[in-house]
């Protein structure tokens, strides 16, 4: 980011506290307004997502988290804060706790990743509760409904919920995959039926993303519902909505599917086309697209841990 662009925000963040001042010395309406005309500004992800720095991000993003927290026990239905808490929270821990916990497992640091594990899926939880919070909003008691039956449950949303549809998808599911405990699990069929009504609704929503995370519910094991043929099946989407851009759904497919399949050149391949990507050529998917490089180096760094045989299967996709 550049100087210009963290003072900016470094000026909605004191601002942020200035007009925090406001409300607790103001009247309820005063609140709302301050509430209201900050946190539009302030909670604006695209800031973020286009940083070509991911440290930096890495850095400053608990404190905006931490900060809309703040404003959320002031307005509890602040309908962008909780978006924005939904994403953030979805975001550190994917980006880089998560990262770090897969970087733990495959050094064989057990002790490490199960730290970082267990602080992940916390945050995602965390995260998933400020989405849940959002739908309810507008869908009262669809909390409750999405785990007794969530096709109907679901039936209600539309094209405008989509965004939420996605974040709580991906909040829920990766909660799932890093705590992997019983409790959780049990809710992975409402994870696939809300992705199912999000794609139904917006098919190419944030070129391809949809899709992209579909890679790896379908990299499920079959007794989980999942299907390596629907894998890629989403994964040749994905690819052809992003242009090619994305690097997520050749990391996604290459470490979900590649890997239990034991193909090991069509990993090598997938890998090696996600870090041709250059991450400057869509600004919007720049932070993503540097944190699954970091991702595809190290997965090809332990490629030999990974697969067994040496060689692998020859097969790759076209």
């Amino acid at each position: 980011m550049r100087d210009s662009q963290w003072t900016r925000l470094g000026e909605k963040v004191v601002l942020a506290f200035v007009l925090g001042g406001a409300m607790l010395s103001g009247g309820c309406s005063l609140r709302s307004m301050a509430v209201n005309a900050i946190v539009p500004t302030l909670a604006n992800p695209d800031v973020y997502l286009s940083e070509e720095d991911p440290e930096l991000v890495r850095d400053s993003l608990p404190f905006l988290l931490k900060t809309i927290e703040s404003i959320l026990d002031t307005s509890p239905e602040q309908e962008e804060a909780l978006i924005f808490a939904c994403t953030g929270f979805t975001l550190y821990g994917n980006a880089f706790l998560q990262v770090d916990a897969d970087l733990a497992e495959l050094e064989g640091d057990y002790e490490r990743e199960l730290r970082l594990r267990d602080r992940t899926w916390r945050l995602y939880v965390r995260a998933r509760s400020y989405c849940l919070r959002s739908l309810e909003l507008k869908y009262d008691g669809i909390t409750e409904r999405l785990r007794q039956d969530a096709v109907a449950a679901l039936a209600v949303t539309d094209v405008d919920d989509v965004e939420v549809l996605f974040l709580l998808s991906a909040a829920w599911g990766l909660a799932i995959s890093n705590a992997q405990t019983p409790a959780l699990v049990a809710d992975l069929p409402a994870v696939r039926e809300l992705l199912a009504r999000a794609l139904e609704l917006d098919e190419d929503y944030e070129r391809g993303s949809l899709h992209s995370a579909f890679i790896t519910i379908e990299a499920l094991p079959p007794e989980l519902g999942g299907s390596p043929e629907r894998a890629r099946m989403h994964f040749d989407r994905a690819v052809e909505l992003s242009d090619g851009l994305d690097a997520a759904p050749f990391v996604a497919f290459a470490s979900g599917v590649s890997v239990p399949a034991e193909n090991r050149a069509e990993f090598q391949q997938l890998l090696d086309q996600a870090l041709a990507i250059d991450p400057d050529e869509d600004t919007n998917l720049r932070l993503l697209n540097k944190v699954n490089q970091k991702r595809a180096r190290m997965l090809l760094d332990h490629i030999d841990d990974l697969f067994f045989d040496p060689v692998g299967t020859e097969e790759t996709l076209p």
